[in-house]
């Protein structure tokens, strides 16, 4: 499945298949994240929140993704900040 889905830093964790739509649980590969304010990485996770996003249907099946949309926060600058 992560090599149907083509995004590149992108893993399938899971899949689970109903009769009109596919949800797949994804997680992103690297361990951090660019700062927007300052251009520094972090490895700091600061919160973790799973959303559910609609893609591109598959066979005239729906499919959603399920992604955990990880919060980092910046060791140099101190302030919060979502990776893209």
């Amino acid at each position: 499945m992560t090599q149907l889905l083509n995004l590149p830093g992108v893993i399938v964790e899971d899949s689970l298949e109903r009769e009109s739509t596919i949800i797949l649980s994804v997680r992103a590969t690297n361990k951090t994240a660019v700062c927007p304010r300052c251009d520094r990485k972090s490895h700091r996770l600061h919160q973790n929140k799973r959303h559910l996003v609609k893609d591109l249907p598959i066979s005239n099946r729906a499919v959603i993704l399920s992604v955990n949309r990880r919060q980092f926060k910046c060791e140099f600058c101190r302030k919060p900040f979502s990776e893209i």
